[in-house]
This record gives structure tokens, sequence and C-alpha cells, in this order.
């Protein structure tokens, strides 16, 4: 071999070398790189899956929540009727217990005026004799 062929070979061989060796690095980095991008598309489509699962659940809260709110409204609708039943009721019994009261008031001032009366008819000679020969008849009457 010549001089210049020594010369030429050695670096020559050294840059192949180092070519040789800096290929293997960049394919172990080219390696290592691929299987991060893997791991990242695997967290990324898992992600994904949580999103839309997520997505579902609200999507089924926000329904549970509307059909809350409606049968809320309808049962304080029912409520505020109620009440409002609830206080015609208790007008008409305080009508009622009025007229109730009216009407014992109006029988006690007829039972009396009955009462007085019968005191005084007792008190009258033919009728006392009458009242006598009825509970005399009719023992079930005594008292009146």
């Amino acid at each position: 071999m010549s001089a210049l062929g020594l010369l030429t070979a050695k670096p020559l061989a050294a840059a192949t070398l180092a070519l040789a060796l800096a290929s293997g690095l960049l394919w172990l980095k080219v390696r290592d790189m691929k299987a991060q991008r893997d791991v990242a598309c695997g967290t990324l489509q898992a992600m994904t899956v949580s999103r839309d699962a997520y997505k579902v659940r609200v999507d089924e809260l926000v329904a549970a929540n509307r059909a809350y709110d409606a049968s809320f409204a309808t049962l304080s609708d029912e409520y505020k009727r109620a009440q409002g039943e609830a206080r015609r009721l208790e007008e008409e019994g305080r009508a009622a217990l009025a007229a109730a009261e009216a009407r014992a008031r109006d029988a006690d001032v007829v039972l009396k005026l009955f009462m007085d009366r019968h005191a005084q008819q007792l008190r009258a000679p033919d009728c006392q004799h009458a009242l006598a020969s009825v509970q005399a008849s009719c023992p079930a009457l005594e008292g009146y």
C-alpha cells in the first residue's frame, strides 16, 4: 500500500466506524422514540375513551337533572294546590262550625221557650191532671 492509501484508508475506516456507531445510536434512539410514541398513542386512546365515557355520564346526569326539575315543578305545583285546598277546607269548616253554633243557639232558645212553657203548663191544673194521666198510662214518658 502506498502512503497515500494508508493515509486515506485509516481515516476512512475511522469515519465509517464512527458513522456506523452513530447510525446504531440513532437507530436505538428512533426505536426508543417509536416506543414512546406508541405509549403516547395508547394514552391518547385511553384518554379519548375516558373523555367519551365522561361525556356520556354528563349527558345522563343532565337528563336526570332535567327529570328532577320537572318532577320538582310538578310536586311544587301540587303542593301549592294542596295548600290552597287546605285553606279552602279550613274556611269551610269555620263557616260550618259557625253555622252549627248559630243553630245550636237557636235550638237552645227554642228549648228554653218550650221548657218555660212546659213549666207554666205543669202549674195549670188541667195540664197537670192530663200529664199525670199520660204518665200513668205510659211510664216511659215520666220525667218529661
